[in-house]
């Protein structure tokens, strides 16, 4: 049985199924272990990781810990009661409509910071005008509906990761913004900092930062210089605010003291980069790396609930997952007529959203393809699916986007 417990709970002879530290990037590239002296728990405690995952069948038992099923039944209810408290602004065009907009946004993202990364290569002056212009298209195709362009930013390959994170944890920042009524100015400075936040990785050696193995000490000291690469280049930018480059120096650090590069605590991050941690995190965990498969989002919401505990801003993170919501696009979900399918768009009810149905679990048959708008329906969620159990064409589901979230 999977379990989770503790780091002080940890004793040699348990087996750690899951060191469950996604929240601190690059730090430990191990997914299984016995332990079999107190040497790892020790770099455990040391690294900030405060609870692990362990596997009884394995290794050693440990008394009264919650299973995985309890953990994950408490969070998904603790979301949803979540979502109960929160709302987000209406779309006012269709999902299909914005997808076509959002297409060529994407394009010209992809250009306007492909070419950030080569001037920084090249040592040449960064050029952030064009990037504002970009910034107001996005945030303006986001207000008018947020599911279109956040879809977009998580289909890359896995060999433009940098590039696409960057203009993904943009838009999540401008979709944060959008939903918690911050003014433009101030959103277009966490936001042109979150496109930004990661300039410092072009000067990172190749062999590391693609590298699929773990990285060893003396790669992990060369990969955790980037948030100061990327706050040097920022602060010799003209016209920049002084949030953007606090952004990228401190968006690796975590609000219990256990980030990097200063080991800031609390309060003494600041709230931009308390934010762009949580964004930052987010998308490396629900997206495909060089040496991991992302998890789907609603696995990712469920580790920033259970991250808030310690690594993260509580309330911030709870305001995050709000605005991302609790159903995002792509979700699988099972309805309480016991239909199956998948989350295609959000209502301003953010706990009915619209639903392509394709199977129907009570007579265990598919059935023809149809969306419902479950904020005109007598139907509701009952709750989330594994997206692995179904294995869906993409095709059939997602002609219209041409995506994958399974």
């Amino acid at each position: 049985m999977i379990k989770k417990v503790k780091v002080e709970q940890l004793e040699p002879g348990i087996f750690v199924h899951d060191f469950n530290c996604e929240w601190r990037e690059n730090s430990l590239r191990v997914d299984q272990l016995m332990i079999k002296d107190r040497r790892i728990i020790d770099i455990l405690s040391s690294m900030g990781v405060q609870e692990v995952y362990i596997d009884t069948d394995r290794g050693r038992d440990v008394r009264d810990a919650k299973s995985a099923f309890e953990v994950k039944r408490e969070v998904d209810k603790a979301l949803h009661s979540m979502a109960k408290n929160g709302t987000t602004p209406a779309a006012t065009v269709s999902f299909t409509e914005e997808l076509q907009v959002a297409k060529n946004i994407k394009k010209q993202a992809t250009t306007v910071m492909a070419k950030a990364m080569e001037d920084v290569r090249q040592g040449k002056a960064l050029e952030t005008e064009g990037t504002y212009v970009l910034i107001d298209k996005m945030n303006e195709s986001i207000s008018r509906n947020k599911d279109a362009l956040l879809l977009l930013t998580k289909i890359r390959n896995k060999d433009e990761y940098t590039l696409m994170h960057s203009v993904s944890v943009g838009a999540y920042i401008l979709n944060f913004c959008n939903a918690n009524q911050i003014p433009h100015r101030r959103t277009m400075d966490l936001a042109i900092g979150a496109m930004f936040h990661d300039l410092g990785k072009t000067l990172v050696p190749l062999t590391i930062l693609n590298k699929p193995g773990k990285l060893v000490e003396s790669e992990l000291e060369v990969m955790r210089r980037h948030p100061e690469y990327s706050a040097k280049i920022l602060r010799s930018t003209e016209g920049l605010p002084a949030e953007s480059y606090d952004i990228g120096l401190h968006h690796h650090e975590r609000f219990d003291g256990n980030g990097y590069p200063h080991g800031l605590k609390g309060d003494k991050i600041t709230f931009g980069s308390q934010l762009a941690a949580i964004a930052d995190v987010f998308d490396a965990l629900t997206s495909d790396r060089c040496y991991k498969k992302g998890i789907d989002r609603v696995a990712g919401l469920r580790k920033l609930y259970e991250w808030s505990e310690f690594h993260f801003n509580k309330e911030l993170t709870y305001q995050f997952i709000r605005s991302i919501g609790v159903y995002p696009i792509g979700a699988c979900v099972k309805l309480e007529s016991e239909r199956i399918g998948v989350v295609i768009g959000s209502t301003d009810d953010v706990l009915r959203p619209v639903v392509r149905v394709f199977y129907d679990d009570r007579k265990k048959n598919p059935v023809p393809v149809y969306d419902l708008d479950l904020s005109h329906s007598d139907d509701g969620v009952q709750g989330y699916e594994d997206p692995l159990k179904w294995q869906v064409q993409r095709e059939k589901l997602f002609d219209d986007v041409q995506a994958s979230f399974f």
